[in-house]
Parts: C-alpha cells; sequence; structure tokens
C-alpha cells in the first residue's frame, strides 16, 4: 500500500488586519483538526497584531515577515513578490487566502469571498466619489482577476458566489459553498424575561 504524503498548507494574512477576516482566521485555526485530514503543519503569514491573537498549535507555523508590519504598499509587494517564493520554501503544497486577492504565481491557491461590497454596484453607487468607493473598485478588480485565476474559491453562500460569478463571468476555478459556523459561546438558552410593570 502507498504511503500517502503528508499536506503542508499555507495560509496568507498579509492583508488580514482586523474584524471580520480576523475572527474568521481565529476560529478556523482554533477549531481545525488538520491532522486528521493528512495535514501534517499549517504555515501563517501575517502581521504581528493578527499572529497574536492566534493560538499556539503543535502544527502550526507562525510567520512574521517585517513588511507585513507595515502599510498596504509594502504589504502587497510583499504579497506579490515574496509571498510565493515563501510558500515554496516552507515546502507548502496549496496556498489559502481568506482575504481574497492575490497577485503571486505559487500554484495550486484557494482564495475565499468574504466581502460583497465590492461586488454590490447598488451598494457601491451609496458612497458616490469617495475614498472608500475608490478602495472597494480597486478590491473589486483584484479579487476578480484572483477569483479568475485561482484553482479554487470559497464562497460563503450560493448568493454571494452569484453576485460575484454575475461580474467576474464564470470561474475555471473550482467553487465551493462553506458558511461560516458559530461560536458555541452564542449558543446560550434564552434568559427568563420580566413582565414589564404597567
Amino acid at each position: 500500500m502507498a504511503k500517502v504524503k503528508p499536506v503542508r498548507v499555507g495560509i496568507d494574512a498579509a492583508n488580514l488586519r482586523g474584524g471580520g477576516g480576523v475572527t474568521h482566521l481565529v476560529e478556523l485555526l482554533r477549531h481545525a483538526q488538520p491532522v486528521k485530514y493528512g495535514i501534517e503543519q499549517v504555515v501563517l503569514w501575517g502581521g504581528e497584531k493578527t499572529l497574536s491573537v492566534i493560538d499556539e498549535q503543535h502544527w502550526l507555523i507562525k510567520r512574521n515577515p517585517l513588511m507585513l508590519d507595515k502599510g498596504l504598499l509594502y504589504r502587497t509587494l510583499w504579497q506579490r513578490f515574496y509571498l510565493s517564493q515563501a510558500a515554496r520554501d516552507e515546502g507548502c503544497d496549496v496556498l489559502f487566502v481568506p482575504g481574497g486577492s492575490y497577485a503571486g504565481n505559487f500554484h495550486p491557491v484557494v482564495t475565499m469571498s468574504q466581502n460583497l461590497l465590492p461586488f454590490d454596484m447598488r451598494e457601491l453607487q451609496r458612497y458616490g466619489w469617495t475614498l472608500f468607493a475608490l478602495k472597494l473598485l480597486l478590491l473589486r478588480m483584484t479579487q476578480s482577476r484572483s477569483f479568475q485565476e485561482a484553482d479554487g474559491v470559497i464562497f460563503l453562500t450560493q448568493y454571494a458566489q452569484d453576485v460575484v460569478v454575475n461580474v467576474t463571468g464564470q470561474l475555471g476555478a473550482q467553487a465551493s459553498i462553506i458558511p461560516h459556523g458559530l461560536n458555541q459561546r452564542f449558543n446560550s438558552e434564552p434568559k427568563l424575561q420580566q413582565a414589564m410593570a404597567d
């Protein structure tokens, strides 16, 4: 019987700085059981602040290149020119990019759509001619390209996939729908309510 080669997964958290993206990554890694699925190691690249909220795991290697603690331009340059080689140097078999934007040449790469704002024209128009609207348009361009060139794309819902594909056109990548889970701390019995006094 042939021995199955253990898998090494790289995760690019270069542009996950806070909010839902970091929360999703924290929960994903907290509940992950990589060994159960033949994954021997996960290598995570991110800024110091992001890495500090990720629990230590025996299978997790955290990497903090200096450029990832600087501004967007530095992080983008690192992702574009250094991430692919870093993934090769670590022996990664696949690269996961939960932030959605990827411009490297490492493959296979799986990216994730977590933000529909750049793809919803009605929402974009609400912001008018603002810097935020420009940022969303740039995200729309970079993520559209990333999704089109990825080997796999994860969507949170069928609706999200439909909205994105309406902008990008049919994706050549394998698409999967994997909704966010719900932390157990939100699963509590309802509290007994007191009647309001008249």
